[in-house]
Parts: C-alpha cells; sequence; structure tokens
C-alpha cells in the first residue's frame, strides 16, 4: 500500500449518517475514504423530508451536495463497494469489489439497511412513490387521500394510529396469517378504520399511476397510497472475517427487521470498528441518521485523538527511557558538564573506600570522582556508548584498572551474589512509580554496612518549568521508602534539597530540589 492508501477512517457507506460522520471527521482533519456503492434506501423517493433546513430535497441532490461539502475538508469518497474488512495490526484492511485494498485505524459502518416487501405483485415496483412507510417522511404528502395500510405483522396497527392522523379515509388489510392483538382491533374500530382480510392479489395500476388493492375475495379496494413496513435487513457478509453477526429486532415478538449491534458511542464489539445510522437503528429517519453519523463520527475523534496521544506518550517515554534513544544521545558530544553530581559528593566523600556501584553512569563523571579517591568502581548503564564515554574518560583521569563498566537495564538487572559498600543511583528516573522497585533492586545489592545513596528531581521542580511534563517521573524521597525493610536498614537521610542550578533554555540561575535518600544496611 502507498502512503495514499492509508486513512484514518475509511466510512463503508455514503448516505447521510456517512457523509455526516465524514464531516465531523473531516473538519478534525482526519484522512476520511467515504466508499459508497451507490444503493442509497431513499432514492426511488422524489423528495426527502423532515430534513430541517432543506425539507423536500430530492434525496439523491442532498447526497450530492453532502459530498461536495465533505470534499472540502479533504474527505476522499469514491464509488466501489466493500467486499471485505479484516483485522490488522494497526487497525483494518478493506477491499473493494474493483479490487482497491486501503488500511484504516477504524472502520465506520453505515452501509443502511435494505427493505425486504411482502411477495405482492406490483407492490416493490411502487416503493418510494406511492408504496409508503414512514408517517414522518411521506405521510404529510398523502394528506386527506385514501390509504390502505397492508397489515403484515401484529405490529400494523402502529400504522394504522399515526396515519389516521393524516386522513379519515384509512382501511387496514389484514395479510394472511396475522393476528392482530384484540386491543388494536377495538382501537382501529374506534376510531373509524375499516378492516379488510385476506393477502392482496396484486398492485393495481393505470397508466403507471396507482389504481388500489385487488383484495383476496378478487374485489378492488380504491386507494391513493399503500402503507406497508417493509423488514429492513442489514447486509454485513464483508465483516464476516471479523465474526460480526445481524442482530434480530423484535416489536410484540416479532421480528421486523435487523440491525448492527453498538454502544452508546457507536462501537461494535469489534475494537475500533463503529456503526452509525439505520444500519444500527431501523426506526431512524434522515435527520436522525445524520445526527447519529455526526456524534459517532465525533467519537471515533476522540478515540483516535486520545490514540495519537497514548503514541506520543509511548514514543516520549521510549526517548526518556529506552536504550536505542540513549544509545544515540551518548554517541554525540558530550551530553553532561562532566562534574560530580553535587549530592553523590556531599553524601560520600567522608566514607571510606570500598567498592562502588554507579548505576546509570552515563559520561562517567561520578565514576572517575569516585575511583580517584580510591573506590574500586562498577559503572552500570544499558547505553554502550555510554560506558566507551566512561571508560575513555577513566583512562584519561589514570583511574581505569579502579573502573569495571557493565552494560544492564536497571530494571530488570540482578546483582546475582555481588555486593558493593556503596550503591549510587543519581537522576535515574521511571514512569508510574517506577524508582520504588529500582531502589529494592539496588539495595538488594548492598554488602552489611554499606550504604545505598538514590538522588533524583523532586516533583517541586515541576514549577520552575524545567521538568514539564514530567511530573509521573518525579518522585519524593519518601516515596521510596516502602523500598526499605526497616529491619533491615537505617534511614540516615530522607530530605528535598534545594541548590541553585542555570536554566539550560534561559541561562538564567534557579533554585532545583533534589529528593535525597541515603541508608545503611544493617545486615
Amino acid at each position: 500500500m502507498t502512503e495514499n492508501e492509508n486513512f484514518d477512517v475509511v466510512i463503508v457507506g455514503g448516505g447521510v449518517a456517512g457523509l455526516s460522520g465524514a464531516m465531523a471527521l473531516g473538519r478534525s482533519r482526519r484522512r476520511v475514504l467515504v466508499i459508497d456503492a451507490g444503493e442509497p434506501r431513499n432514492a426511488p423517493a422524489d423528495h426527502a423530508h423532515n430534513y430541517l433546513g432543506r425539507e423536500g430535497v430530492p434525496p439523491l441532490e442532498l447526497l450530492a451536495d453532502g459530498r461536495t461539502e465533505v470534499a472540502a475538508y479533504g474527505v476522499d469518497t469514491a464509488n466501489d463497494r466493500v467486499t471485505a474488512v479484516t483485522r490488522t495490526e494497526n487497525g483494518f484492511t478493506v477491499v473493494t469489489g474493483s479490487g482497491r485494498e486501503v488500511a484504516a485505524r477504524r472502520v465506520l459502518v453505515t452501509s443502511g439497511v435494505v427493505d425486504e416487501l411482502p411477495d405482492i405483485p406490483g407492490l416493490a415496483e411502487r416503493w418510494g412513490r406511492d408504496v409508503l412507510h414512514c408517517p414522518y417522511c411521506h405521510g404529510w404528502e398523502v394528506r386527506d387521500r385514501a390509504i390502505a395500510v397492508l397489515a403484515t405483522s401484529p405490529v400494523a396497527a402502529h400504522h394504522v394510529l399515526l396515519f389516521r392522523q393524516l386522513s379519515d379515509d384509512v382501511a387496514v388489510v389484514v395479510a394472511d396469517g396475522v393476528a392482530l392483538p384484540d386491543a388494536d382491533v377495538e382501537r382501529i374500530a374506534a376510531i373509524g378504520v375499516r378492516i379488510e382480510h385476506g393477502t392482496p392479489r396484486e398492485v393495481v395500476t393505470d397508466s403507471d399511476g396507482l389504481v388500489g388493492l385487488r383484495l383476496a375475495d378478487g374485489s378492488l379496494l380504491e386507494r391513493d397510497a399503500i402503507v406497508v413496513a417493509s423488514r429492513p435487513r442489514v447486509r454485513l457478509d464483508f465483516l464476516a472475517s471479523l465474526g460480526v453477526e445481524p442482530q434480530d429486532v423484535e416489536m410484540g415478538g416479532t421480528s421486523v427487521g435487523s440491525v448492527l449491534a453498538v454502544d452508546p458511542v457507536g462501537a461494535t464489539a469489534v475494537p475500533g470498528l463503529y456503526a452509525a445510522g439505520n444500519v444500527t437503528d431501523i426506526s431512524m429517519t434522515l435527520m436522525a441518521a445524520a445526527a447519529h453519523g455526526n456524534r459517532v463520527g465525533a467519537f471515533v475523534n476522540a478515540e483516535l485523538a486520545a490514540e495519537d496521544a497514548d503514541r506520543a506518550v509511548a514514543d516520549r517515554r521510549a526517548e526518556m527511557f529506552e536504550q536505542p534513544a540513549w544509545e544515540e544521545r551518548y554517541s554525540g558530544d558530550r551530553m553532561w558538564s562532566g562534574r560530580v553530581n553535587p549530592q553523590l559528593e556531599a553524601e560520600t566523600a567522608s566514607l571510606p573506600p570500598g567498592r562502588a556501584l554507579d548505576v546509570g553512569c552515563g559520561e562517567g563523571a561520578d565514576t572517575v570522582w569516585l575511583a580517584r579517591r580510591g573506590w574500586s568502581v562498577t559503572a552500570m548503564d544499558f547505553a554502550v556508548a555510554a560506558l566507551e564515554k566512561t571508560a575513555a574518560h577513566a583512562a584519561e583521569a589514570g583511574v581505569v584498572d579502579r573502573v569495571t563498566t557493565v552494560a544492564a537495564d536497571v530494571r530488570t538487572w540482578q546483582p546475582g551474589e555481588q555486593r558493593w559498600d556503596l550503591v549510587s543511583s543519581q537522576f535515574v528516573h521511571l514512569p508510574d512509580g517506577g524508582m520504588v522497585d529500582v531502589t529494592r533492586r539496588l539495595g538488594s545489592a548492598v554488602a552489611p554496612g554499606g550504604t545505598l545513596l538514590v538522588v533524583g528531581h523532586h516533583p517541586d521542580d515541576m514549577a520552575t518549568g524545567l521538568r514539564h511534563g514530567h511530573r509521573s517521573f518525579l518522585f519524593t524521597p519518601e516515596s521510596l521508602l516502602p523500598a526499605l525493610d526497616d529491619r533491615e536498614w537505617e534511614i540516615e537521610l530522607c530530605e528535598a534539597r534545594s541548590r541553585t542550578a542555570i536554566h539550560p533554555q534561559s541561562g538564567d540561575e534557579m533554585t532545583v530540589r533534589d529528593s535525597v535518600l541515603r541508608a545503611r544496611r544493617l545486615r
């Protein structure tokens, strides 16, 4: 795949739900592709209604305008049919009938439903013209006309009540095998609706005009409009590899269609797969589907924004805490001053020399300072380039015979049988409280009577702007105490200590605070 075939979101279906979702995403600067097979459910209708601001607009004109509008925000559209959606490591691969394959971090299904109609000759041909299903979409246009409600399920009484509001001349034709509840029959009769029984033989027309229904007994029921509840079904064969199955919708114990189940934000059971519009709710009108698409598109964008931020956090943490980034840093020019860390000098100057472990030795300033004072130093770092600089620094100082370098990651390192009289960690930081485990690990490397010294940046430094965004990486000295069993350790110092430093960007003098923990192993 080329870079141009990678999208944040692929939307399957270019109706009002899909285009409204694309609008929300495009205006959020997402890279979006809408793939549409060109089979809108409302294509047979001359006009769309109950769409505020566009009342009476031809449906195909509405969609054409919508495509033009989303294109202004960088949304791509394609006239094609999605044949498969498969899971990948980074999202999905979407395959179309033309053989195109595109990658998507998220997929939004807005492919709508297909209306299944009763098998009555002539009915399907007039669907969307004078064979209707929705009083809110088409009812006003047949007000005061002669209307037949074709009852193909027990829930047809719902249609009767709503269309009776619009016309005094309503008849209900109850198909074979359908039994309306007694309470509904009583209500229908009470509001002046006549009832006919038996499945109609055909829809009768004359010169492409509706005449009425040929009833089961052969008589003609003259009507200007026929109302029938379709059975809207979702087609999800392109989602087969994801294990997605349609969910039946029941009313009064009768299946009236199927949908793709979603949660309140439009998410399906498949992570990263969303749906909106009639594919999720067969009762949605045009405006409701558009609103739902816009809402779900916003939720998809929010999830992507959170994912982008999490990825940025992971990348930043990799730069701060993982070996490759530090390898690159130490492979360049000198990073640090070459001077001993001030708290190490203050807390160990009076200690008798012995064996020392310098954890996170970097370029070796602390290692060399200790070696010059007679310590036998093990310099440990996970960056080989750092160890090479430490060795070179030790050679220049003439103490290379008292320095040993060890490549190890302190997060997983184990001391084995080795013990040191001094274990020093100067400004090693880990996120999410990780320094507690490190302190416990380093403590296990201290010989009886030896000293553990852990120094780091205090969270108060956040106020200086120098440690911006690093709060979870900083620690107080008190936060490390759970790592040291008081039966084995004497805490000699646990304090936040202020010192003067120079801001690396502004050059101004500033006060920073170091967290200092010094402890002596008792046994």
